[in-house]
């Protein structure tokens, strides 16, 4: 295929996550054109998710109507801290994987230019390439679901720092008094805390809508942000309380890094923010001004995700565009 032709070409983005992955096929304008999705089922092993991850792009390239020979480059988002100048996979701890060099063995799998980043890393930059982050050269996508990290985009590109660990605000410390397990931004306000919490306080709130949805999770599976959301909306007083002292935590995290980088963009998203939706987005906007310094900053847009759970496929795709260029 020529430069030119290849300039043009369609790109993979593909979002792996402990539990379940996609893959998409996007245009040259950002556009997908065709997906799959699929279990991970990282128990098997590393070469078998590899293995599934080959397949999943022949599906979505089919999917597209697009041949998989005429794909110009991949992008994937995972889990973990990146070596970004190896590709390398350093610790992605809900796949089992340790320092797996993912972007060589794709090459080899594809072979078309690979690129490997952090999952956040990627939606965040989907947000600022093609959703609610255009027209910021500067900005931080926060991710709230099972657990929370975030992504930083800082002149036009992503900031991944010396380490490759920057973005890691989950583990900002909030009560550096509280015990194990109860210090940190995360261990207070994903939704796997905020169920713990609501789990804790039940016996005090018998009449609570979230009742029943705890005691399924014990041989169904943890409760979602989908019911946590439907209770939050009925007016649920002990539901109501948990996320709304969680997004003020969110709001006083957001402060910090906002205030320490002089920041005029931040980007909510992950399942928690898309289930809650606009009610908890205004809730952690008015913790974030009463607490941002200097008071100039509060001109700085808190805003929902535009791209909702396509974030980190169309992020993956964009940043894979760039080594096509």
């Amino acid at each position: 295929m020529s430069d030119r032709k290849r300039s043009g070409a369609p790109v993979v983005g593909i979002d792996l996550g402990g539990t379940n992955f996609t893959v998409g096929v996007v245009d040259a304008k950002g556009r997908l054109l065709g997906q799959d999705r699929r279990k991970t089922k990282a128990h098997q092993g590393r070469d078998a998710v590899i293995d599934r991850i080959v397949e999943s792009v022949g599906d979505a390239c089919r999917d597209a109507g697009v041949k998989a020979e005429d794909v110009g480059a991949v992008g994937i988002g995972a889990p973990s801290a990146i070596d970004w100048d190896q590709g390398v996979v350093i610790n992605a701890g809900n796949l089992g994987w340790r320092n797996v060099p993912l972007r060589e063995i794709l090459r080899k799998r594809f072979g078309v230019p690979v690129v490997v980043d952090n999952d956040v890393n990627v939606a965040a930059w989907g947000e600022h390439v093609l959703g609610a982050g255009r027209g910021h050269e500067d900005a931080l996508a926060v991710w709230i679901g099972t657990g929370i990290g975030a992504g930083l985009v800082l002149r036009g590109e992503i900031w991944r720092g010396p380490g490759f660990t920057a973005g890691e605000i989950g583990q900002m410390i909030l009560f550096p008094r509280s015990s194990v397990g109860r210090r940190t931004f995360e261990e207070h306000c994903s939704r796997t805390a905020m169920v713990r919490a609501m789990e804790t306080l039940i016996g005090f709130h018998p009449q609570s809508r979230i009742r029943k949805a705890l005691e399924r999770s014990r041989e169904e599976g943890p409760v979602g942000s989908g019911a946590i959301a439907q209770a939050y909306v009925d007016g649920d007083e002990l539901v109501q309380q948990v996320v709304d002292d969680a997004a003020d935590l969110v709001g006083l995290a957001i402060a910090n890094a906002v205030t320490l980088l002089s920041l005029r963009c931040v980007v909510l998203g992950g399942g928690v923010t898309e289930a809650l939706g606009a009610r908890y987005v205004e809730r952690v906007r008015e913790s974030f001004e009463w607490h941002v310094f200097p008071s100039t900053l509060r001109k700085c847009a808190i805003v929902a995700s535009e791209l909702g759970d396509s974030a980190g496929v169309l992020g993956a795709a964009m940043l894979a565009r760039n080594v096509m260029e």
